[in-house]
């Protein structure tokens, strides 16, 4: 049963990619889905790292508390030479 699950999340996985090359970069298919390739144009540059991220996922992230024990605080700072 789980490698069902672990093979539909890979074949999900290589569908958005697919669909991100096809139609958000530039494709064949921008043209008759100028909205769609808008959308994956901008998933592509989140995925590069190119643009900011969205202010929904900046303001979940500042909610979450810092559960990390205090030996890993001191841990997350650079070394001293």
């Amino acid at each position: 049963m789980t490698y069902w699950i672990i093979t539909v999340a890979i074949v999900a996985i290589a569908l958005c990619v697919i669909a991100i090359v096809a139609v958000g970069m530039k494709g064949s298919l921008s043209e008759r889905a100028p909205d769609f390739a808008n959308i994956m144009a901008n998933t592509a540059r989140h995925l590069n790292g190119d643009a900011d991220p969205p202010q929904g996922l900046v303001d979940f992230f500042e909610e979450i508390p810092d559960i990390r024990p205090k030996s890993a605080d001191s841990a997350a700072e650079a070394p001293k030479r």
